[in-house]
């Protein structure tokens, strides 16, 4: 009896210098048993034995929009990258009743499993390394481990420029699962999902957070099976204030410097032909700069549209001129009868033949300067009602 009374008091005993043992363990003793390579294998899901897949819950924050080219069908992003899961092996509630959680080094991070997720419409990304890896890796008590990375994407987006630059675009942010599918990673968006920061401005676009749609999908292999997925829908309007500056208002200048012409005396013939030649070669080489910017669709935008108007106007200028000078010659060219042989009566129909060429030519002028004006208002208040100012229909969400 005795005896088995002092063997309990030893398993008692050792069974409390255990449990002190196990409270006074350190971080690094903590983390060392946890990344034990004879107990832990990063290469393996955390729910790889179980029925159920393992749930990924993923946030991404955007910092900076930036390089939005219509040209090669693309925009580049920085983003935060954060996921949470849960993995069981590496729950140290047992151990330690102090600390709530553990925080690994960057280096530390390839030691732990890691979805193996990827953005399928990336063209070009990488890691942000300066002054060192931007990774993060929180690991709490219960197993949840909190995973964030700062990245720079460039994404691919296919743009609709029919309204261009009245459009708005939509470009999606697209996350799958590369190697494992349903049956062992479930994707979710965070409940609180932030796309964007409170100070994202953007020179070009500008982008709400209340037109951001998150959706969760599945994307089937037929192949290899079945993936988890997320979409994130940015709809981005564009900022017209450049082009009115750069392209509408230097584009209506023009037009109206053609015009100067129609005040021009139809005799200045050097004159006139000079403006309406170096309106009609400034407007061209004024469109040539803006389709370089444009990638070769082959629907027509509205700023085609514009600029074959305006160019259409300031040639229609410099018709008018040849119109005004042909007419002029040829009422200054009208034969008279030629079986008079009298000097006076030979001069009389010329003078009056003269004075009939510049006053038809001044006529001509006079309702070009105002059926010019009228035509190009009118045409300025159907283009901007149409397509600038009218409700045009946006990508579809």
């Amino acid at each position: 009896m005795y005896i088995s009374i002092y063997t309990s008091i030893i398993v008692f005993s050792g069974i409390l210098i255990s449990s002190t043992r196990c409270e006074a363990l350190s971080r690094r003793e903590i983390t060392s048993y946890l990344l034990n390579a004879s107990r832990y294998d990063a290469n393996i899901v955390p729910d790889f034995d179980e029925e159920f897949p393992t749930n990924v819950t993923i946030q991404i924050t955007i910092h900076d929009m930036h390089s939005i080219s219509e040209a090669k069908m693309e925009y580049s992003i920085d983003v935060y990258l954060r996921m949470w899961w849960r993995d069981p092996r590496l729950d140290f509630t047992a151990n330690t009743t102090s600390d709530t959680k553990l925080e690994l080094d960057s280096k530390n991070t390839d030691n732990v499993w890691q979805p193996d997720i990827f953005f399928p419409n990336e063209k070009r990304a990488y890691v942000h390394t300066v002054t060192s890896t931007n990774k993060l890796m929180h690991i709490f008590r219960n197993g949840t481990v909190v995973y964030s990375v700062r990245l720079s994407l460039s994404l691919g987006c296919t743009m609709l420029l029919q309204y261009y630059p009245f459009d708005s675009q939509q470009c999606s942010i697209d996350i799958q699962s590369f190697g494992y599918t349903n049956d062992n990673i479930k994707l979710h968006w965070h409940e609180r999902q932030g796309i964007i920061t409170d100070h994202l401005e953007m020179p070009q676009f500008t982008l709400l957070e209340d037109e951001i749609v998150t959706n969760d999908y599945e994307y089937r292999y037929s192949a290899t099976g079945t993936f988890s997925a997320l979409k994130a829908n940015l709809v981005m309007t564009r900022k017209v204030g450049f082009y009115f500056l750069q392209v509408f208002v230097p584009s209506i200048l023009l037009v109206v410097l053609s015009w100067v012409s129609f005040w021009v005396d139809p005799n200045a013939v050097p004159a006139r032909v000079s403006l309406g030649v170096t309106c009609v070669l400034t407007m061209t080489t004024q469109s040539s700069g803006i389709r370089q910017s444009l990638p070769p669709v082959s629907y027509v935008k509205a700023i085609d549209i514009w600029m074959f108007v305006c160019l259409l106007f300031v040639f229609a200028a410099l018709l008018e001129f040849a119109y005004v000078n042909v007419l002029q010659r040829a009422k200054s060219k009208k034969t008279t009868r030629s079986e008079v042989s009298n000097e006076e009566n030979d001069m009389k129909p010329f003078n009056k033949s003269g004075t009939d060429g510049q006053t038809a030519a001044k006529r001509a002028d006079m309702i070009s300067r105002v059926l010019f004006p009228l035509s190009f208002f009118l045409f300025l208040v159907i283009f901007f009602c149409v397509c600038g100012f009218a409700p045009h229909p946006k990508p579809d969400q």
